[in-house]
């Protein structure tokens, strides 16, 4: 292999080609990515700033701002004439200060015609870190790029990487959803005869997981087919089975271990090798087939008769149901009908699961990673929680943040910006906006580190405005600053956000009122957001939530407030994780489910001289 092919590798590799594909994106214009450029260009100062996606043959952009024609027109170009096939060889950002100077640009053509004086590039991936393309930035004049200016072009790449892999999770998604629904369809035209067929399709539609999936199997066969045991096993990885038990069947369960091997000498592994119906409809006919082990472990159970059924699944054999009854049985044609159709129901709703919950899975694993490390202050003890709402396939618009003002502007020791938000929704698209407009509120604070929480509010909700980001929802910034002697000084704006709750070294609590307009309606705010502020003392705790910790179906909310000052005056704050963790689990109840995102973030003012 030449050192072209070893270069090229890296473009055509087929796993990165794919996720290109289920972006949907191509040389033409997305409304999102071109504003993503256009931050990129403002937010570092240049005439030209591209989202760049990279194929094995050309490179689009399906994002710009600033580019002339043609490329304006055509948003493509030979991969010949790619700088940004760099980042996808390299996996490291490509920065140049002098395009006609680099080596790495100097006999590029696109360097003349497009006027490439300087140019820095980052790349963005997709949930299994392949490059798919970069976010580049290009000056027409030689410059020096700044750390700070890269920085902001470093974390405006990650957030296109995140809407890259949100749009392959939701395409997959449509995808698997469309040939799911299609093969029901199908099946339930088939067999319309069957009432047994018809219930299991309405009631394994509702199953979330693998152990209502078992619950469901149980009731669904109990009746119909009548036998008198029902068992299900899993493939897994390797060639091994797993055999999942119901403990509430009245027979069962099998003795010996819940794992096997696909390998053993029983009916279950004959039907995960050979993918087909087996039939055992005596004694004898399952003596004759297995050994004196497998036949006893039926024969432990009562079982006269049994049959083995495999589960389809995307790539093969996903597992096996084995029907016993306690009397010899022959199965007849139009049962082994009933039961390969439901074997099919069954083996969908396994996939739809499996799939539902590495979907969920991903989405909150994205969610999460967007939530702040909270900075470790000397004066000021912080923490915080994020609980995700407890169905599946449920994700949302809940964040906190927390901001070390000191590491910003160097003038306040343990001054802190915290933020809460509850962006409107629960689902991907929710969670998606929740992270922009988390970057543009952190974004603003570091922009402003002496700034009011009220105009970093503003400038948030502004910028969503610019780049057309379509959130609305609650937000409530607030800043902790040291002030004369050991007092600390809060000063918060609030767009719509329910009040922080002050928990003092009495175990006293004061709500600190004072609300405005929600967030996202700037053209319906008639006056400015308001700051509020309020001095506080050595071991007061300022506690900071959304609602889904307070409200509930049926119960004011102005109860749940008092409730939530009730359960902090109760607690000991100076372990402030084990503070909000316990405010949560006494505001909750413990294991009990909940419909709603929750955020707690707890700054707590030790009684001790500042250091």
């Amino acid at each position: 292999m030449t050192e072209d092919d070893d270069a090229h590798a890296p473009l055509a590799d087929p796993g990165r080609l794919a996720a290109l594909a289920e972006t949907g994106l191509g040389n033409e214009s997305d409304a999102a990515l071109d504003a993503l450029a256009e931050r990129a260009r403002q937010r570092v100062g240049t005439p030209v700033a591209l989202v760049s996606l990279v194929t094995d043959r050309e490179q689009v952009f399906p994002g710009l701002a600033g580019l002339g024609e043609p490329w304006a027109h055509t948003r493509r170009t030979p991969l010949s004439a790619s700088l940004c096939r760099h980042e996808v060889v390299t996996g490291a950002p490509l920065i140049i200060e002098d395009g006609a100077l680099d080596p790495r640009s100097r006999d590029n053509p696109v360097v003349t015609d497009i006027g490439i004086g300087a140019y820095a590039g980052i790349p963005v991936t997709d949930a299994a870190g392949r490059v798919l393309g970069s976010l580049c930035v290009i000056d027409h004049q030689p410059r020096r790029w700044r750390e700070d200016e890269l920085a902001v072009l470093a974390d405006l790449a990650h957030s296109c990487s995140l809407e890259l892999r949100l749009r392959i999770a939701t395409r997959d998604a449509h995808q698997e959803r469309a040939r799911t629904d299609t093969a029901e369809a199908m099946l339930r035209v088939a067999f319309t005869r069957s009432q047994l067929l018809l219930t299991a399709s309405q009631a394994l539609a509702h199953a979330d997981d693998i152990s209502q999936l078992r619950e469901i199997v149980t009731d669904l066969v109990s009746g119909d087919l009548k036998p008198a045991y029902v068992g299900l096993t899993l493939t897994e990885s390797d060639g091994d089975l797993h055999r999942i038990d119901d403990p509430l069947q009245a027979l069962g369960p099998e003795s010996g271990d819940a794992f096997s091997h696909v390998e053993d000498d029983t009916p279950i592994a004959l039907t995960a090798r050979e993918g087909n119906l087996q039939l055992y409809p005596d004694p004898e006919a399952i003596a004759a087939a297995f050994p004196e082990t497998a036949q006893r472990r039926y024969a432990e159970l009562g079982l006269h008769a049994i049959t083995c059924v495999p589960l389809p699944g995307p790539d093969g054999v996903a597992g096996v149901l084995l029907f016993g009854w306690d009397t010899p049985h022959d199965v007849d044609v139009h049962e082994q009908a009933v039961i390969t159709t439901l074997a099919g129901y069954v083996g969908h709703t396994l996939e739809r699961a499996r799939f539902v919950e590495d979907r969920v899975t991903v989405a909150r694993e994205l969610q999460e990673a967007m939530l702040t490390r909270l900075p470790d202050l000397a004066g000021v003890r912080l923490a915080a929680r994020y609980l995700p709402v407890g169905r599946h396939e449920q994700v949302g618009g809940d964040w906190y943040d927390a901001i070390d003002l000191n590491a910003v502007d160097g003038a306040d020791r343990d001054a802190v910006a915290l933020a809460v938000g509850d962006i409107t929704g629960h689902d991907i698209h929710a969670a998606t906006l929740m992270g922009q407009v988390r970057s543009m509120g952190r974004q603003a604070t570091w922009e402003r580190p002496t700034g009011a929480p009220s105009a970093i509010l503003a400038a948030t909700e502004q910028a969503c405005v610019a780049t057309g980001v379509r959130a609305t929802g609650t937000v409530l910034q607030a800043h902790l600053r040291p002030d004369a002697g050991d007092r600390w000084l809060m000063r918060w704006a609030s767009a719509g956000h329910l009040p922080p709750v002050v928990r003092h070294p009495d175990g006293s609590t004061t709500v600190l009122t004072g609300v405005d307009l929600m967030f996202g309606y700037p053209e319906l705010r008639e006056v400015p957001l308001t700051d509020r502020q309020v001095r506080l003392a050595p071991g007061d705790t300022v506690v900071l939530y959304t609602d889904g910790l307070v409200e509930r179906r049926g119960s004011d909310l102005d109860i749940g407030i008092r409730r939530l000052r009730d359960t902090v005056a109760a607690l000991d704050p100076t372990d402030t994780a084990r503070f909000v963790d316990d405010t949560i689990r006494r505001m909750l109840g413990q294991g009990t489910p909940h419909d709603d995102d929750v955020v707690v973030l707890a700054a707590h003012l030790p009684a001790t001289d500042r250091r």
